[in-house]
């Protein structure tokens, strides 16, 4: 008898679209990838075409919803997917827009951040399907200008590293990140091609690549942990 498999719906947003180190522990859990690249023209997935959702970064703001209409649609997707239990997983914007697309407020921090801050886990994070296979302190990404408030009625897995929330969980299978799990050294690349966000930031690329030079072991860990439970979940939902 053959199983049927599960399907897992990519979103992106960037420019150079990429899974990072996403890619592996999702591919060799035999998941089929459906990537939609939103700036390029592709539509969304249609509720019930997926049996999970992950929804990747963007240098697109939510203040500005009006200059990117499909995020308008995403939002009510996001809304459809966790309303049908769809196993799902936000980070950076799209973690936002899973924040958002449940109620909370998408603010612009005092200055953009990048960096590695190290967060801990909650009570409840040590106990998350996706967090508890996680170290109880880890070196957290962050490549953000904007941040979000925390879904009235979801968790924090996360310690906070700066005015907003790091990670929640939204009912029993949706998860909001603000850091970047995925991100490898060919995504920093494409984001070091901007040199008019290092300053915005106050950071000089030779500091920010030596920080990533010192961190992308454990980066490559935590991807492999996170990105192979929530694989195993997508999986277990066909």
């Amino acid at each position: 008898m053959q199983w049927p498999v599960a399907v897992l719906a990519c979103i992106h947003h960037l420019e150079r679209p990429s899974l990072g180190l996403a890619e592996e522990p999702l591919r060799r859990a035999g998941l089929e990838l459906d990537q939609r690249d939103l700036r390029a023209g592709d539509p969304l997935p249609e509720p019930g075409s997926f049996d999970g959702l992950l929804t990747l970064g963007g240098e697109q703001s939510l203040r500005e919803t009006d200059r990117y209409p499909y995020l308008g649609e995403e939002l009510e997707l996001l809304q459809d997917a966790v309303a049908d239990a769809v196993p799902t997983l936000g980070i950076c914007l799209g973690g936002q827009l899973l924040a958002r697309a449940h109620g909370a407020v998408i603010e612009q921090l005092p200055r953009r951040v990048i960096g590695w801050p190290e967060v801990g886990r909650t009570a409840v994070g040590a106990e998350d399907p996706l967090f508890a296979g996680l170290p109880g302190v880890i070196a957290a990404l962050h490549w953000n200008e904007d941040c979000f408030t925390v879904p009235d009625g979801a968790v924090e897995l996360l310690s906070r590293s700066d005015l907003g929330g790091e990670a929640f969980r939204l009912g029993d299978r949706a998860w909001g990140l603000q850091f970047h799990p995925e991100a490898d050294e060919s995504i920093l690349d494409g984001w070091y091609a901007r040199p008019e966000v290092l300053e915005q930031a106050a950071i000089a690329e030779r500091d920010g690549r030596a920080a990533d030079e010192q961190r992308m072991p454990g980066q490559r860990l935590l991807a492999e942990a996170l990105f192979g439970a929530f694989a195993r979940l997508v999986g277990r939902s066909t």
